[in-house]
């Protein structure tokens, strides 16, 4: 009977371990009127995920408006073809804090669009933290959204 009691916790251990995991692609996003506005502005957008850059206000960090610039970069180089990519004040847009759970600095936020519908969104906090190493800065976020948006 002990060995039971031991099982079912361990399950329930497992499954709340799982259900935690998968918590960061759920997307409360989806009646987000930016997100209809975006995929009804052109038909190529019915499908193109969109990389949001959040930061909190001007002063939002020290070394934020230098990470944001890498960001840029990085997007250049691998997501212009396939993605597209809005920076934005969450500080000014009350919705979007709500939306996406945004209380750090400078986030990003990669959305997977289907069918001109949002389909989850995961987050990549505090970016700027890794500005000393560039190569593991591109790396994280390169393999981050990549594993995300499937690409």
């Amino acid at each position: 009977m002990r060995l039971f009691k031991n099982a079912a916790v361990c399950m329930m251990l497992s499954f709340t371990t799982v259900c935690t995991a998968s918590a960061q692609y759920m997307d409360l996003s989806g009646n987000n009127p930016d997100i209809q506005e975006y995929v009804e502005a052109t038909p190529e957008n019915w499908n193109r995920p969109i990389i949001y850059v959040f930061y909190n206000g001007e002063d939002a960090c020290f070394s934020c408006s230098r990470a944001i610039d890498m960001i840029y970069r990085i997007y250049q180089q691998y997501y212009a073809g396939s993605c597209s990519i809005f920076e934005i004040d969450y500080s000014q847009d009350y919705q979007m804090q709500i939306d996406y759970n945004l209380s750090q600095p400078l986030s990003i936020v990669a959305v997977r669009i289907n069918d001109g519908m949002s389909r989850g969104y995961y987050k990549i906090d505090n970016p700027q933290n890794w500005l000393d190493d560039p190569f593991y800065m591109e790396r994280q976020i390169t393999t981050e959204i990549n594993n995300f948006l499937h690409l």
